[in-house]
């Protein structure tokens, strides 16, 4: 179970007793059913963890629950210093990793799948917006779509900030950019089949993906595969460090975003990023080519990085705060896939790694666990930063013919 908070979880241990039987031996069969429930509970239970900890880390198999990938909310003071903020700025991510600022972005739309409605979200958006010099980015001016999944409007959801933290850093990273929120519903099954809803949307070029839920997902495997446009979806690595690796972002056509620590003009490993490999999953060909170490013939999560560990702005629901998670690593990537002229796939970023490794920061020191070399960021791809965080990246996608 991930322990990074979860929407709606249950557990149950069911036992039934026969009706007719005598007293004594209704209850020898109760205790004998008790017992055993426990025992089956205990051993479920210990498999399940020696599995999460074990020197191969992989996903585990069980019911699919949706956690929201985000450690903390750090909200500013506002009655002792009204307006006040804490974290990166906008312009701090256009410097750290060499993007083209206020212009970047025309022409293109990038989308948000989170589960619930977001009553709030014009109005902090334009909060933001004004506070750092960013267009206007609401639904009158064009900027801003708001669809619901089913046509029918949906009902607050569980985690307003969730959606709002990532389609502010989506507009801070490409303010001209057109941003499409896609609101879903809160089980299971619409939130894995949510990006599929929207994937074929003309000229849209990536899908942010802030979650992840459960179990295997390999039922909805095929869904992400259907992407004949080649739109970018990225998905949190997740924050609880190594072996910690869920659906959407462990399938091999999805992009996993870990994250990163920046002090000054340094990035190291966060402790948080979630990595590791799937054993659901066989190496893919983009990793293969890449030669990445360890790979034990299994898909190697992330794929590359963006700061997460150290905090960042954001306006939610009228009030300042600072955040920090992968869910600030993803809607990162998911803005820099409208700042350049070509699909971002895995095949691009593992290509591009070899060809032009300038491409990339890459972190080679910090950690996410102790469990030694896949719990250590190191030169090259690693379990913690994949292939590492923008450095050339978008000037570099843009020169290639």
């Amino acid at each position: 179970m991930n322990s990074y908070g979860m929407h709606s979880i249950s557990s149950h241990v069911n036992g039934s007793v026969a009706m007719g039987e005598s007293t004594e031996r209704n209850y020898k069969r109760s205790n004998g059913i008790f017992i055993g429930s426990i025992i089956l509970t205990f051993v479920l239970l210990t498999t399940a963890f020696i599995s999460a900890t074990g020197a191969n880390p992989h996903v585990l198999n069980g019911p699919a629950r949706l956690v929201p990938l985000r450690t903390h909310i750090t909200h500013t003071h506002a009655a002792a210093k009204p307006g006040a903020i804490s974290g990166l700025t906008p312009q701090d991510l256009w410097k750290m990793y060499n993007l083209p600022g206020i212009n970047g972005g025309a022409g293109q739309t990038i989308a948000e799948v989170i589960d619930g409605g977001i009553p709030s979200m014009e109005s902090d958006l334009n909060a933001y917006s004004q506070r750092f010099g960013l267009p206007a980015c609401n639904v009158a001016s064009g900027c801003l779509t708001i669809k619901y999944q089913g046509g029918k409007k949906i009902a607050k959801g569980y985690d307003p900030a969730e959606g709002i933290l990532d389609v502010e850093l989506m507009h801070a990273v490409a303010p001209q950019a057109k941003i499409l929120l896609y609101i879903m519903n809160s089980d299971n099954t619409s939130i894995a089949r949510g990006p599929a809803d929207i994937m074929q949307t003309p000229g849209l070029k990536s899908i942010n993906m802030s979650y992840g839920f459960d179990g295997t997902g390999k039922q909805f495997e095929s869904l992400y595969a259907n992407n004949p446009n080649h739109v970018a979806l990225f998905a949190a690595s997740g924050d609880d460090g190594s072996g910690q690796i869920t659906p959407p972002s462990i399938y091999p056509e999805v992009i996993a975003v870990g994250g990163t620590v920046v002090s000054g003009s340094t990035e190291s490993a966060w402790s948080g990023s979630g990595g590791g490999r799937s054993s659901l999953y066989a190496e893919p060909d983009y990793q293969k080519t890449y030669n990445i170490p360890q790979s034990h013939g299994l898909r190697g999560n992330p794929d590359v990085a963006a700061v997460a560990g150290t905090e960042v702005v954001t306006y939610e629901m009228g009030k300042w705060a600072s955040e920090t998670g992968t869910s600030v690593a993803a809607p990162i990537w998911t803005g820099i896939a409208a700042l350049v002229n070509k699909p971002i796939t895995d095949d691009l970023l593992y290509t591009l790694a070899k060809s032009q490794p300038d491409s990339f920061n890459d972190i080679t020191s910090g950690s996410n666990g102790s469990c030694g070399f896949v719990c250590t960021a190191h030169p090259g791809y690693d379990y913690v930063t994949g292939l590492g965080t923008p450095k050339n990246f978008v000037a570099n996608v843009n020169a290639m013919k």
